[in-house]
C-alpha cells in the first residue's frame, strides 16, 4: 500500500513538473518571437510584478480572473 501511495505522489509531482516545463518552453518561444510579457487575451502588457512572481504567465491578472470567473 505504501508503494502505491508513493507511486501516486510521484506521478502527481511528475505531471506538475511536466506542465511547468511546457509553460517555461512556451515562455521562451514568446521571448524569441518578441511577444513575451503581453497578455494573450487583451494584448496589454503583463505587469512586471506578475512576471516576477510567475515568469511563464501568458495573461494579465484581470483576464485570468475573468477566465476562471473569480470576479
Amino acid at each position: 500500500a505504501a508503494e502505491v501511495a508513493e507511486y501516486s505522489d510521484n506521478l502527481t509531482l511528475e505531471n506538475t513538473l511536466e506542465k511547468e516545463l511546457r509553460d517555461v518552453v512556451a515562455a521562451l518561444e514568446l521571448i524569441e518571437k518578441g511577444a513575451y510579457g503581453k497578455c494573450k487575451y487583451c494584448k496589454k502588457d503583463i505587469p512586471t510584478e506578475r512576471l516576477l512572481a510567475r515568469p511563464s504567465s501568458t495573461s494579465c491578472v484581470s483576464c485570468k480572473k475573468a477566465l476562471t470567473q473569480e470576479l
